[in-house]
């Protein structure tokens, strides 16, 4: 099967028995051979002609996903029999414990019946046999067997133990060679080549590509280079220096190169800085390594391992090994026009003998480092997986880059072709998650709002501009344009491209994201229904995510139409125009709908409605009618519903179905999040006793991490949401109980619960508890003194910010807790609200507050006030306002 899947027709009958029958009919021993030949090119082509008139029906990507297996399967089929094919390896008749048993045997060769080891003894034959073994070794690494690899891709104990046998036994006769050489051995010189370093290099890298085994790799590739270092110093002729020098350069590159491709390869924290070395110690030994120095295609691959290392700063690492990379190419550009220049003019030989030292003078070596599309694909990509400020504008111009290199770069048509780094719909389709993933103007990646679902594939937490959807598309349109005109072959949008525009559409939170998102799923059924283009068929991403924008659209009908759409999904993969079916994923996104619809007006029913398609999954689970079982995630979000609408026994019963499934060999164990979610039910009940129903949940929680359970841990959110169901209540000393579980909170975190450090919106649950306490005089004093101690506290713990919602929180208990003859009032509000301007937090919560005290908001505003004593906002310096970041979190106060 051909890659470009466009071009593939269901063959008809008539046709497939036409070519059977000229192929048989065709005799290749026969002198007119060439003229049959000929006769059924004519017959073809006419056979073709008529095929083009008529419409022929495109393959499903049911029928492309066969066949693509098929061939897979085949070539994996192939590749094992040629692992397991070891003719090219010694001692092939031999197990693994007998060739153990044979290179102990050679090992103990030198060693002497009364216990002396002579060192420098060993004859020719003898290092020919250990240099077999060394082969024999490094290529038992090589035969992996797919049985002995779990899910995750990692080796079982039993294989990885064989594998190391098999590293240290092969390094354990090089190390023999290596000491008749240092003892100088002459007949060590010609054997220890770095072919043996390789060798053995490459046996233990193939263990796991951990980082322990990389760096032994590395360890090893030092070891070669002082080896090389002593081999130059010792006397010898000049020409025998030369014709070592000329070996090892053959053949020393892959060691280099090898290593390095296993950190690139690794997943090992760290291993960009270790690839990076390795790169940079390349480029330094083009004396030793001659003309096989690295190229662009090793400044490609780290740049991709720190694009994929999850580090903040990974665009502009890559942005800046792209910038060395350029610079490197430029400078062999120059001296190779100058060395050009040198021999024309018959100019100083010196002069270009240093030239030629310094850098290979073949134009291959410097074409080979002339940064290529995928260089600068790999900076965008790198860019856009960061995230964070700035992403997108980062990607965008590194894009314009690829455009015009030669004014942004200085690479003119002298010096590299254009055309070389030409976007293609993988540059576009990175800067779409670049866009997606750029978190500019939501308060950046940690910032944003938190989800309750987030096992659809959409990573990170931040939200980016309100109109990158709309920008999305408008780029999508324009790639279609450019592909259409001719200006730009490849940037032909595919499937992924869409999917990269729903992902946009997703988390911009624009008001019509769900819209907008079931229109180009649509357009992209038309696409392919009239042009038959497989590389443009949705898949159950672009579906998952079509339903997922619906559901976070938050509209009146957004359960109907995710339901609608899920049932669609269902109908296209019945009829084979597409292969992938509902998964759990699907009905998660539309269970999500319905629990986000549930805090509105009808939230019960919603709730209801959600319940009952859970209980549906479930039953279609046992009977055997469908073999989706809904999962963790699932609970969570019916739970979430029953929460939103207040109704936490029904919360409570899932949560106790879910404990009761657990023992019964099922995966549905309650994790933190489901925890989290019946807290937040309670918090939204009306039970009179709902504050200590959660705190003894919190209790269980406690008790169950205390056990072990590591998946019951509570967090920050626990705890705040106990506090914010206290301060919620008319329950007596409600100031007391939540500024006791905040000292609870901090007296874990100094104990080394890295999760439990409170946050500036657990400070203000407890002021809002203090500010709405009822009862006698003692009990509002004592919630008083409580709110001034929280305040204070708040204001010198180091690494939290007080915000608008602190602020406004504090005006609100002295402004209720205080008399207006109590002098301490004016003086503690004034204090707080030159604080919030002084921090530029004063946002419309804390004018609100401030509004309640009618002579303080006049005095404190005067210049500010316009008619009815009233303030507008917009009218505000800048300086007090600047920080304020209105989030969408739950409301922790009233």
């Amino acid at each position: 099967m051909t890659e470009n899947a466009t071009t593939l027709k269901k063959p008809s009958a008539a046709a497939a028995t036409k070519g059977s029958t000229k192929s048989s009919s065709a005799d290749p021993s026969s002198s007119n051979g060439n003229t049959k030949k000929s006769n059924n090119n004519n017959k073809n082509n006419k056979q073709n002609n008529n095929n083009k008139q008529r419409k022929s029906k495109p393959w499903s990507k049911r029928q492309i996903s066969r066949q693509r297996k098929w061939n897979n399967r085949n070539k994996i089929n192939k590749r094992n029999k040629n692992n397991n094919s070891n003719t090219n390896r010694p001692y092939t008749d031999l197990t693994t414990e007998e060739l153990k048993l044979l290179t102990e045997y050679h090992l103990s060769q030198n060693i002497h019946p009364n216990g002396i080891i002579s060192i420098g003894t060993m004859t020719s034959a003898q290092m020919h046999e250990f240099s077999r073994l060394i082969s024999s070794w490094s290529k038992l690494t090589t035969t992996n067997n797919v049985n002995n690899i779990n899910s995750h891709g990692i080796l079982s104990p039993h294989r990885r133990q064989d594998k190391v046998l098999a590293a240290e036994m092969a390094e354990q006769c090089l190390r023999e060679l290596i000491e008749e050489f240092t003892a100088g051995n002459a007949n060590a010189t010609k054997i220890l080549t770095p072919d043996l370093y390789y060798l053995v290099i490459k046996a233990w890298i193939k263990v796991d590509r951990g980082y322990k085994d990389l760096n032994h790799a590395t360890s090893l590739l030092d070891l070669m280079e002082r080896m090389h270092d002593q081999s130059s110093s010792n006397s010898r002729s000049q020409n025998e220096n030369d014709r070592h020098q000329q070996r090892f350069q053959s053949s020393s590159f892959k060691c280099y190169a090898t290593v390095l491709d296993g950190w690139c390869k690794s997943r090992s924290m760290g291993a960009e800085v270790k690839a990076e070395e390795i790169l940079s110690r390349m480029g330094k030994k083009k004396l030793l390594l001659g003309s096989s120095s690295c190229d662009v295609r090793h400044y490609n691959n780290v740049m991709n391992r720190i694009a994929t290392s999850g580090k903040s700063n990974a665009g502009d690492e890559a942005e800046r090994l792209l910038m060395e990379l350029i610079a490197v190419y430029k400078l062999q550009q120059q001296q190779q026009q100058q060395q050009q220049q040198n021999d024309t003019d018959g100019g100083d030989t010196t002069a270009t003998a240093n030239t030629a030292m310094a850098v290979p003078s073949s134009s291959s070596s410097s074409s080979s480092l002339a940064p290529n599309r995928n260089s600068f694909n790999t900076v965008i990509k790198a860019y856009a997986n960061a995230g964070g400020k700035n992403a997108a504008t980062n990607a965008q111009r590194i894009l314009s880059m690829m455009y015009n290199p030669s004014e942004k770069l200085g690479l003119t048509p002298d010096v590299m072709d254009a055309t070389q780094i030409m976007p293609d719909k993988i540059s576009y389709t990175s800067i779409l998650m670049a866009w997606a993933n750029d978190n500019n103007h939501r308060g950046g990646a940690r910032g944003g709002r938190r989800r309750l679902h987030n096992n659809n594939g959409e990573g990170g937490g931040g939200y980016c501009d309100k109109d990158a959807g709309i920008k999305a598309e408008e780029l999508l349109d324009r790639m279609m344009d450019m592909y259409e005109s001719g200006k730009n072959r490849e940037v032909k949008p595919d499937t992924v491209t869409y999917n990269a525009v729903l992902k946009v559409w997703g988390k911009c939170g624009h008001p019509n994201a769900g819209e907008r998102s079931e229109a180009l799923l649509n357009k992209m059924l038309q696409l392919y229904e009239n042009g038959g283009d497989p590389n443009i068929i949705p898949d159950d991403v672009t579906f998952n995510s079509v339903i997922h924008n619906i559901a976070n659209s938050n509209t009146v009908n957004s359960p109907e139409r995710a339901m609608q759409l899920l049932e669609r999904m269902e109908q296209y993969h019945e009829s084979g125009l597409i292969e992938s079916r509902p998964d759990i994923i699907s009905y998660n996104s539309v269970l999500n709908a319905f629990a986000k619809s549930s805090a509105c007006a009808d939230g019960r029913e919603s709730a209801q409605h959600a319940e009952e398609m859970l209980d549906n999954l479930e039953r279609s689970y046992r009977s055997g009618v469908w073999n989706i079982r809904p999962d963790v995630y699932s609970y969570n979000i019916v739970i979430s519903a029953w929460g939103n609408c207040g109704d936490a026994n029904r919360a409570v019963a899932l949560l106790d179905r879910m404990e009761r499934m657990k023992g019964s060999g099922s995966n549905l164990k309650p994790d933190a999040t489901t925890y989290n979610s019946v807290l937040h039910a309670w918090s939204q009940s009306s039970d009179r006793n709902a504050p200590v129903k959660a705190l003894g949940l919190l209790e269980i929680m406690l008790r169950l991490h205390e056990g072990g359970d590591r998946s019951a841990n509570p967090d920050v959110m626990s705890f705040s949401t106990v506090i914010n169901a206290f301060s919620k209540s008319k329950f007596p000393r409600k100031a007391r109980q939540t500024r006791d579980l905040l000292r609870r909170m901090k007296y874990l975190y100094e104990k080394g619960q890295r999760n439990m450090q409170p946050n500036v919106y657990v400070y203000a649950a407890v002021l809002n508890a203090c500010a709405y306490t009822f009862g006698r005089s003692e009990e509002k004093e004592e919630a008083l003194n409580i709110g001034i101690e929280t305040y204070e506290e708040l204001q010198s713990s180091p690494g939290i910010e007080t915000n608008h919602v602190a602020y406004g929180s504090f005006i609100r208990v002295c402004r209720r807790l205080m008399t207006d003859d109590d002098s301490r009032m004016d003086d503690f509000i004034t204090r707080a609200f030159r604080q919030c301007c002084s921090d530029g937090q004063l946002g419309e919560y804390v004018l609100r507050q401030l509004r309640a005290v009618p002579r303080l908001y006049v005095s404190l505003l005067q210049e500010y006030v316009i008619d009815d004593n009233e303030v507008s906002y917009e009218d505000l310096p800048s300086s007090w306002t600047c920080n304020v970041k209105d989030r969408k979190r739950r409301n922790f106060y009233k």
